[in-house]
């Protein structure tokens, strides 16, 4: 565990969990609001844009899974740093990248960092909180992703203004991995060396992991939440542009509503956890969130309608996915939990890739740029509202027959 050493460590090594966590969420969710400008630039159909999240979430899956097996065996550290400098060199290259094809190698680059930097990042938010909070330390992880919408997006969409370009926002994002290195070096306590326990972890081990009762449906709970949010997520840029007739300024505005609540939805969804238990604040989550679709992308609305109504969206679309880690993260034992972690963070960003390879399948263009083909997702998303309640309330029979 990446120890704190009296209080004012422990509040920098919090705070600094939260500042790479919000860090590696950009990874993922900046090409969002780049992406119709992304396609215009490099000549791709507005569809295909979603293939560099596919790239990106995919290869972190795979780096995931390569976590599961080494990250017990190496110091949390170095760990760390190796990411981080990671994904400074393939957000440059993003930045620099002459076609979509080399754009493409630069995103799968980047996920094979990102996905063993989720894993670590969620076992440390695990680790150093005490039981009974430990949905709030999930949840203020999670939470990064709505800090990553509030700033980042308006911050990509500024930069596009400022610059004219969508690359200035990937090398913003490399220079801000590089820096954090030297952060990590001097807050964080250097892991102590893995005890032969620690160091057996191979492929029979995951392979027993996975047989443990409880861990299939904890890997199911953010994979089903994590598809389903990446059926909307890479295509809601254009949607707001091309098919609501929203401008640059408001699309702007709805990843600043959706970041704002999302930042307080993530820690009242925290809370709830804690006090009312995850089933609960699931379904509560499902009745919130089907509405949201169905007005968004079902219903006809005007655009000074659809700006905050997409807002509430992406912030009930964090929901989900917090009440989902959160009601994974109770499921393995302390000595695998670092597996598990890099387990969930694989599984969840091959489900992200899944849900983005499926929509760009579906979707077509339209005249004048629309996105066809919107309402099927939407309708998807909604039905897979409710498959995380019933894998909870399952998981919830598991944990209590084992106990």
């Amino acid at each position: 565990m990446l120890a704190p050493d009296g209080s004012t460590r422990f509040a920098a090594t919090l705070a600094l969990l939260g500042v790479v966590a919000f860090v590696n969420a950009l990874g993922s969710v900046i090409v969002f609001p780049l992406a119709p400008f992304l396609a215009t630039d490099l000549g791709i159909p507005p569809q295909d844009a979603a293939f560099s999240t596919v790239y990106f979430n995919g290869a972190a899956g795979i780096g995931g899974l390569a976590g599961a097996l080494l990250l017990a065996r190496v110091r949390r550290v170095p760990a760390l740093c190796a990411t981080l400098a990671g994904l400074a060199v393939s957000s440059a290259g993003a930045a620099l990248a002459p076609n979509f094809a080399t754009l493409l190698l630069a995103r799968l680059a980047g996920g094979l960092c990102a996905g063993p930097l989720l894993g670590i990042l969620m076992t440390a938010a695990a680790d150093v909180a005490p039981g009974p909070a430990r949905g709030r330390a999930i949840s203020a992880i999670v939470a990064s992703y709505g800090l990553a919408l509030l700033l980042g997006s308006p911050m990509a969409l500024a930069l596009v203004s400022w610059t004219g370009t969508w690359r200035a926002s990937f090398g913003v994002l490399s220079g801000l991995c590089a820096s954090l290195i030297l952060a990590v070096h001097l807050v964080f306590r250097a892991r102590p060396r893995p005890t032969s326990e620690e160091s057996s972890w191979g492929i029979a081990d995951v392979l027993r992991l996975l047989a443990t009762p409880g861990v299939p449906g904890g890997l199911l709970l953010p994979a089903s939440a994590s598809f389903a949010t990446l059926l909307i997520s890479p295509h809601l840029g254009t949607f707001a542009l091309k098919n609501g007739g929203l401008t640059v300024a408001e699309l702007g505005l709805v990843y600043l509503i959706g970041g704002t609540l999302a930042l307080f939805t993530a820690g009242i969804t925290g809370w709830a956890l804690d006090q009312f238990g995850p089933a609960l604040a699931s379904a509560v989550v499902g009745l919130v969130l089907t509405p949201l679709l169905a007005t968004a992308f079902l219903a006809s609305v005007p655009a000074a309608v659809l700006a905050p109504i997409l807002g509430l969206t992406l912030a009930a679309q964090l929901a989900r996915s917090t009440v989902a880690q959160a009601s994974a993260s109770r499921v393995p034992r302390a000595k695998d939990r670092v597996a598990f972690q890099c387990l969930v963070s694989a599984t969840t960003s091959f489900a992200q890739a899944a849900g983005a390879a499926v929509s760009t399948v579906l979707l077509s263009e339209g005249l004048n740029g629309h996105l066809v083909g919107m309402g099927w997702l939407a309708g998807l998303s909604i039905a897979l509202c409710w498959i995380p309640l019933w894998l909870i309330i399952r998981l919830e029979r598991q944990i209590a027959a084992t106990a």
